[in-house]
């Protein structure tokens, strides 16, 4: 029945605020709002028929202090609207107390006293605990001099006389039992929310703990995965990982190892291509020079084969094969002549 009072004076972001204050003292801060701004409209016609119009003005002055508390609601500043809507209502009552015709208290006055224990309600709500002490100090130490100093009328007089003036309790007993119940109420709800968030805080951190453990462990098998697949021969294997991966930095440093390793076997096999390419070719040259005959050279498809061409003044080419009757037709290097050629120094 209330949203759309919530909505009109409640922040947006409520939600938010009510996981950080699990009280919702936003929410009973509207509440407390809409009763004020009832209670004031209610009250206006009770101050223009007042003897002269003493009452409307306190109460004018709260209706327009609900309404900058509305404000500071809406911007999620309960504690400065708690202190706010306090010292209004204290403000409130006092000016009530102390604007009767000559100043002379009726003893009609009387339950004004026993209102200021709104204060003590509101400071318990939204203060902290050092507000409540001052707030209710505060009433009771102003009841007390009101009561004794300002004028009163002839039958309130009458009846402080006969009570030896122990009606007097009976507004400071309120303000203190109210106080000190209702502190005593939010402190322990306090820790119990507390308690609760700290249970809350320990099942988190177990469900995250658990959430990590199971990570891990697929992290870890898939290491090992990679790792065996690797020893195996299988080196273009890599760990898949990505840097939400609690293990990301150790498989971004296997996958580094199993690509230094994969270039490493690669040099290997290409320097064992080069070691036998050169043992073929001076077993070819020693067996022609041994013959007195020609030798043919013919490609390895390895680094050497540059380096060869130049030494020998040709270059080595695949054999061809042509029309002919021949089968073959190669390039060939003559070692039994006396003129000095290219590759005389083999």
């Amino acid at each position: 029945m209330l949203s759309w009072w919530y909505q009109l004076v409640e922040p947006r972001d409520s939600i938010t605020l009510a996981q950080n204050d699990p009280l919702h003292r936003t929410r009973v801060a509207s509440i407390l709002l809409l009763i004020s701004l009832l209670t004031c409209i209610a009250f206006i016609p009770a101050g223009l028929s007042s003897t002269n119009y003493h009452v409307l003005p306190p109460v004018l002055g709260l209706l327009a202090v609900t309404l900058v508390a509305i404000f500071l609601n809406r911007q999620g500043k309960v504690q400065a609207l708690g202190a706010l809507i306090a010292v209004a209502v204290n403000a409130t009552l006092i000016a009530v107390l102390l604007t009767y015709p000559q100043f002379v208290l009726p003893q009609n006055a009387m339950p004004i006293y026993d209102l200021f224990v709104l204060s003590v309600i509101i400071a318990v709500s939204f203060l902290p605990g050092q507000g409540v002490v001052f707030t209710t100090l505060f009433n009771c130490l102003f009841i007390t001099i009101d009561m004794i100093f300002q004028p009163h009328t002839a039958d309130l007089q009458n009846a402080l006389t006969t009570t030896n003036y122990t009606i007097l309790l009976r507004p400071l007993a309120i303000q203190i039992i109210v106080a000190l119940v209702t502190y005593i109420w939010v402190r322990n709800a306090n820790r119990a929310i507390e308690k609760a968030n700290q249970a809350e805080l320990i099942a988190q951190l177990e469900r995250d703990m658990a959430q990590q453990k199971r990570e891990l462990d697929t992290g870890i098998q898939q290491l090992l995965q990679t790792l065996v697949e690797a020893a195996n021969g299988n080196l273009n294997i890599r760990a898949p990982y990505s840097q939400e991966n609690v293990l990301w930095q150790v498989g971004s440093a296997v996958n580094m190892l199993v690509s230094r390793l994969q270039r490493t076997t690669m040099n290997e096999q290409e320097l064992t291509r080069i070691k036998e390419e050169l043992r073929r070719v001076i077993q070819n040259v020693r067996e022609s020079k041994r013959n007195h005959n020609n030798f043919y050279l013919m490609p390895g498809g390895t680094d050497m084969d540059p380096l060869i061409s130049e030494l020998l003044g040709c270059n080595l080419s695949q054999p061809t094969y042509p029309l002919s009757s021949s089968p073959f037709q190669r390039r060939e290097l003559n070692t039994n002549t006396s003129e000095p050629g290219p590759g005389s120094g083999m």
